[in-house]
């Protein structure tokens, strides 16, 4: 019983001077049952964390990409068309807006505008004639019309993600 408490000691000692030379030191907890020995190693490391805080220190959650949409609509002015596009709800960042609208204008070479939403009740409704839209129907575009692309270079932000500050793209 004495040599099992030796091995105790000396796995506590152990774990005491690897935890004080080191930030990055592997932690070994000892469990002791009377039939067996178990130990169990994990280790932490700072490449192990990932990185999602602002520089307030306020944490936030990763952003989707848009990865799937519908164009709903298209129309045609002198200056090119407007897309109206449906995507789906989600967690939308300036970064992945961007991203987005980047990859749309490289593929669709004639756009002037998008007005992208992620309700189809809102898209129908900025469809309409301001004067024909129901008390519904506007809560739903505040809500669910998330930016648009202007001149084919400026982004506005709507609704729920006015909070990013509009931006010219490619600048």
């Amino acid at each position: 019983m004495t040599s099992l408490r030796t091995i105790v000691l000396m796995g506590v000692a152990a774990l005491l001077l690897a935890s004080c030379n080191s930030d990055d030191a592997d932690v070994t907890v000892t469990t002791i049952d009377a039939s067996l020995l178990t130990t169990t190693t994990t280790a932490t490391t700072a490449t192990d964390q990932p990185d999602d805080t602002e520089p307030g220190g306020t944490t936030q959650p990763p952003s989707d990409q848009i990865e799937d949409y519908q164009v709903i609509s298209r129309t045609a002015s002198e200056d090119g068309e407007t897309l109206y596009i449906l995507i789906a709800p989600g967690n939308y960042s300036d970064v992945s807006i961007e991203n987005f609208l980047g990859d749309l204008l490289e593929s669709e070479t004639a756009v002037s505008g998008v007005e992208i939403f992620d309700d189809r009740v809102a898209l129908d409704a900025a469809l309409k004639a301001e004067e024909d839209r129901s008390a519904d129907e506007l809560q739903a575009l505040e809500d669910h019309h998330l930016v648009s692309l202007i001149d084919g270079a400026t982004v506005s932000f709507q609704g729920p993600l006015s909070e990013y500050e509009d931006f010219i793209i490619g600048s």
